[in-house]
This record gives structure tokens, C-alpha cells and sequence, in this order.
């Protein structure tokens, strides 16, 4: 729809001609006078119509069908143009044209997910999205906003954005809003599903589990749907070693999906099946079932490939006798994620190949000499112990607001989540220039042997980073030496900021924020890292203890390090304080200073 601001005799001309009447018959359509319809299309621009007249042309305008409307602003853009005078108009919502447009583009980006062209999908629906305000929206158009932002959700998702402002999570809830105000409950509850899942990626397991079975026997969805959710409880329930109960849900589901006849969730199920087997340590059963997946696999998307080597490599790692081979399907799976930025099929598989490697001794864990570390395996942790790691992993994470920064440094460490993190916020448009900075250290000389920095580059490139956006700080061996160095890269490079984005390893936020005060006080400094849940993180890590290790000796350096002239002080709450001591008595002390 078009609103006109001011009736000019210009206007009401274009409007005739646009509703192809005749003088006479215009001036019947509105109630006023022939002789008045005649001064309008000889003075134009030059007159204007009575208040009372101007509410009839509004109305008269507001009647007229979508084609009227096309003509009206193409001869007012005319007539304009001849007398020198702009389109003085504004559209109101979507045309009948826009929403044919519109709901084309979104097959258009269900088409590009399913082929993980994640930045031609996000391309189609920022068109939209940024386009028009839901508030002003009639019911059509609100859907296919709703529409547009689920399948955002879906992009964030499978780029492994599931925290955070610019999150899958963030997208379905808005989402869900909508088709709350639109009273459609079988989209409300297809989100409730999709949020599900984004808290199974989250690490929340026993809640998604919750989550899923409820939904198994939801009426709003459809007996697909349904079917899909009773195979996601046992996915979760695997996932937290309830392998038996979860391999029976499962095959449930494929009998349903059978009969259903959904071959390509029947061969995804067989799948997720097969991992489970592999958890309960029934490996030749896994090893039939993930070969029948990869035999009836459907689709050939990078997404499923993905999944579907992970899963068969995952499998072969439990054989001591094809863990070579296991090793090199998830280096494959792996290029493959990065290639087409599937960054939490990513960490899963880093999680696997750490893990794996640690189990074969291929990769020593860092200790200082003399700890009376001992290894996860023979140290269980409590549910108290873990309560006190959440407390300090919150301390750790500055939660700042994101705010467009002039530069952006990324802090050089064991993390390739880091380089992910760079890339999403780079996407999102939050800084122009970014700085990786790093050398090597004892814990990172093995899985990044030319540099810190320099594998972070290469990682951001294979993300789809442009090559001018990155510079090069390969010699820092510390946070001081990120900060201090970086900035010297930056000057040379002739560039002073105002603003530096920080973006960091999670629990390493607060403690690159108070070093970055210390050492460039002129900037303003906003701390940002990859958006994960504990439970996620200690997964991609592959070590539960090591992780509490290492939040453990980060809060000692925050509250050490001032005393040492490196960072300015840090407020640290009491019960922060009690979960660090408490933590250090139960021997989770191999990353403390020693001195």
C-alpha cells in the first residue's frame, strides 16, 4: 500500500489517470465537482485540495487494488519528474507482488540451507527482515516474518550460533512470539521443537530430554514431527551415556518413520542408533547400523556428510584396531565443516579427536612439575564441584553488549573457537579490521606449529573471512604482549581506534578485559567470545577437569595479576572467592601459578 503525505492537484491527477477514469467519472468516484477535478490536472503541484478533500483522496487511494497502486507510483514518479518535483509517498507493508516475491526468496533459502550456502540464505532474508518493522505489519506479512526469522534460526543453528543476541535461540523465540500473536499453534510448537534442540546443543541434556518427550505425544505437530521428537530423547539420553533405554526409543522411532515413509529420517535415525550402540560398547551392531545409514542415505548435503563421517569415524575410534583409520574419516569430516562453516559439527569433532588423542597418549596434557594432578578418570566430579565451576565460568564472561568497535583482536590460544567466534562477529558486521595475535607456547607448539596466529588465519579463511580483513601479530607469547603488540601492528598499519571488540576464549574474558585496561587505557575496550554453554565447551575440550583447571588458574591471575602491575583490579563477589578456594582444596590446581 501507498499513503501520500500532502494532496497536491499533481497527486489526484496521477490517481485519475491511474484508475483510468475520465474526468466526469472521477469526480463521481470522489463527490465533488468536475470543474475541481479539471483545476487540479491543469494546476498540479500548485494547488492543494481542502482538508476534507485530502481524507477523500486518502480513502479513495487506500480502496484502490495493488495494480492501481503500481500505476499510480509510476506516473507520479512521471509527473514528478516533468514539473521537478520528488515522489513525495511512502509505502506502507508489503505489496501483493513483495509476498509472491518474499515467499519465493524463503524456498529459495530452504533450498540454499539444505546445501549449507549459509551466506547466500543470509543474504535472501536480511533482504526482508531489514526491510520492514512486524509492528507495522498485516497478518501476511507478519507470518512471513516469522517465517524469515525461524529459518534464521535454522542458519544460526547450523553454524552453531545456539547463545547468545545473534543466536538460534534468540531467533526462535522471536519467532515464536509472532505465531503466538497469530494463534498458530502448530508453528508454536514446531519452534518449542526446534528450541529443543538448540538446548541438546547447549549441553542440556536431561532438559532436552524433558523437552522431547513432551513433544513426542504433542497433538499440535504432526505424526513426523512427533516421530522426530521421540527420536530426539533418545539422542539426548545417549549423549549422557543412557544408551539401552535410548537404542529402544530409537527404534521406535524407525519403525514409525517406516511406516511413515520417510526414508531420509529412517537413514538418519540408523545413524544416531549406530552412536548408540557405540556407547553401550556393542561395536559390531554399530558398525552394521552406521553402514546401513551411509548406504540409504537420502540427501548428499555437506551437513549430512558431515554428520554421517563423524558418526563412522567416532564409531571406528573405539577399536583400538581402526583408530588410524577412525582419525583420518574425521579429519576428512572435519576440512569438510570448515569448508562450508559447520562450526558445531566443528567442535564435535575437535572434542572426538582430543579426547582420542589424550586416550593414546598422542597429545601430553600440560601439567606443572610436582602437581598431584590426577587424570578424570580417576577423580570424579561432584555436583557441588560443578556448581562452583559455573559461578566462576559466569565471573569469567564480562557479558558486555555488542557494539560496532573500529578493530578487533583475536587472543591467540589452544581455542580454535576463537577464529569461529572472529568470523560469526565479522559476519554480523560488529568490526571492519581484525588483528589475530599469537606465537607458540608449550600447551599449543603440538597442534599449532607455525603460530597461534597464523592457524587462526588460515581457519578464518576456510570460514569464508576475506584475506584484506586479517592482520598478522605472530609474536606475543602472553596477554600483555597480545594487547601491546597488536596494537603496534595496528599503528604501523596507520590505524589508531577508539574502539577494540576483544574476542577471547569464554572463561578468558574478564582477565583480557583488565589486561587490555592496563596496557591501552586510551581505547575503549568490549570483550566478546564464542557463544557456549559450560557443558558445550567442556565437551569441545574433551577434558572436564583440565577445563576446571583452567578457570581455576585464570581467577588467580585476575586477582594476582594487579599486584603484578600487568591488569587493573578486578571486584571479585564472595562466592566467587569461596568456589576458587573450595576448588583448590579439591586439587583442581594444575593451572596455578607457582610462584
Amino acid at each position: 500500500m501507498t499513503t501520500v503525505h500532502e494532496w497536491t492537484g499533481l497527486e489526484a491527477h496521477a490517481l485519475r489517470l491511474a484508475l483510468r477514469m475520465s474526468v466526469r467519472v472521477f469526480a463521481q468516484h470522489l463527490g465533488v465537482a468536475p470543474r475541481t477535478v479539471a483545476k487540479w490536472n491543469q494546476l498540479g503541484s500548485a494547488t492543494r485540495p481542502r482538508p476534507d478533500t485530502q481524507a477523500i483522496l486518502d480513502t479513495a487511494l487506500a480502496r484502490a487494488d495493488s495494480a492501481t497502486h503500481l500505476r499510480f507510483e509510476t506516473l507520479l514518479l512521471e509527473l514528478g519528474q516533468d514539473a521537478d518535483q520528488g515522489l513525495r509517498v511512502t509505502r506502507v507493508g508489503p505489496r501483493a507482488w513483495d509476498y509472491e516475491t518474499w515467499t519465493d526468496d524463503l524456498d529459495r533459502v530452504v533450498v540454499a540451507l539444505s546445501r549449507q550456502s549459509f551466506n547466500y540464505a543470509a543474504d535472501l532474508l536480511n533482504r526482508w527482515l531489514a526491510r520492514y518493522d512486524p509492528h507495522a505489519l498485516d497478518d501476511k506479512g507478519l507470518y512471513l516474518f516469522a517465517r524469515s526469522t525461524t529459518l534464521l534460526g535454522d542458519l544460526q543453528r547450523d553454524q552453531g550460533a545456539v547463545a547468545g543476541p545473534l543466536s538460534a535461540r534468540r531467533s526462535y523465540l522471536n519467532a515464536r512470539s509472532i505465531y503466538g500473536q497469530l494463534d498458530i499453534p502448530r508453528r508454536i510448537a514446531q519452534l518449542d521443537l526446534s528450541l529443543a534442540v538448540v538446548t541438546e546443543m547447549s549441553g542440556g541434556l536431561d532438559e532436552a530430554a524433558r523437552e522431547y518427550e513432551a513433544l513426542a505425544v504433542d497433538d499440535r505437530l504432526s505424526p513426523r514431527d512427533r516421530t522426530r521428537a521421540r527420536l530426539w530423547v533418545g539422542t539426548a539420553l545417549s549423549k549422557n551415556d543412557r544408551n539401552d533405554y535410548a537404542a529402544r526409543l530409537m527404534t521406535t522411532a524407525i519403525r514409525e518413520f517406516e511406516s511413515l515413509g520417510e526414508p531420509e529420517d529412517w537413514s538418519v535415525a540408523h545413524q544416531k542408533l549406530a552412536l548408540a550402540h557405540r556407547g553401550a560398547g556393542n561395536l559390531p551392531e554399530a558398525l552394521r547400523l552406521i553402514d546401513l545409514a551411509r548406504a540409504t542415505a537420502v540427501t548428499d548435503a555437506p551437513m549430512q556428510r558431515v554428520r554421517l563421517e563423524t558418526a563412522y569415524g567416532h564409531i571406528l575410534l573405539s577399536d583400538r584396531a581402526t583408530v588410524d583409520d577412525g582419525l583420518m574419516i574425521l579429519d576428512r569430516a572435519a576440512r569438510e565443516a570448515a569448508q562450508h562453516g559447520l562450526a558445531h559439527q566443528l567442535r564435535s569433532i575437535e572434542g572426538i579427536q582430543q579426547t582420542i588423542q589424550r586416550e593414546n597418549e598422542r597429545l601430553p596434557l600440560p601439567r606443572r612439575s610436582g602437581s598431584s594432578r590426577v587424570s578424570v578418570k580417576q577423580q570424579a566430579i561432584t555436583d557441588e564441584q560443578w556448581r562452583y565451576t559455573r559461578i566462576i565460568w559466569d565471573y569469567h564472561q564480562m557479558h558486555h553488549d555488542l557494539r560496532r568497535c573500529d578493530v578487533a583482536i583475536g587472543l591467540g590460544s589452544h581455542d580454535l573457537g576463537v577464529a569461529r567466534a572472529a568470523v560469526d562477529l565479522y559476519r554480523a558486521g560488529w568490526f571492519p579490521l581484525l588483528v589475530f595475535s599469537g606465537a607458540t607456547s608449550p600447551t599449543t607448539a603440538t597442534r599449532f606449529p607455525r603460530g597461534e596466529a597464523v592457524h587462526y588465519r588460515e581457519h578464518a579463511l576456510e570460514l569464508g573471512m576475506p584475506d584484506e580483513t586479517i592482520l598478522l601479530e605472530p609474536n606475543a607469547t602472553n596477554t600483555g604482549q597480545n594487547i601491546a603488540l597488536s596494537h603496534q601492528v595496528l599503528a604501523d598499519a596507520g590505524i589508531e581506534p577508539c574502539s577494540v571488540l576483544l574476542i577471547s576464549k569464554p572463561y578468558m574474558e574478564r582477565r583480557a578485559y583488565a589486561t587490555a585496561r592496563k596496557v591501552w587505557p586510551e581505547v575503549e575496550v568490549v570483550c566478546a567470545s564464542e557463544p557456549l554453554e559450560l557443558n558445550d565447551y567442556v565437551s569441545s575440550i574433551g577434558d572436564p577437569k583440565l577445563v576446571i583447571d583452567m578457570l581455576v588458574g585464570d581467577l588467580q591471575r585476575v586477582i594476582q595479576y594487579p599486584k603484578l602491575g600487568y591488569a587493573i583490579e578486578q571486584p571479585v563477589p564472595g562466592e566467587v572467592h569461596d568456589a576458587y578456594q573450595s576448588l583448590v582444596r579439591a586439587g583442581f590446581d594444575s593451572r596455578l601459578l607457582t610462584s
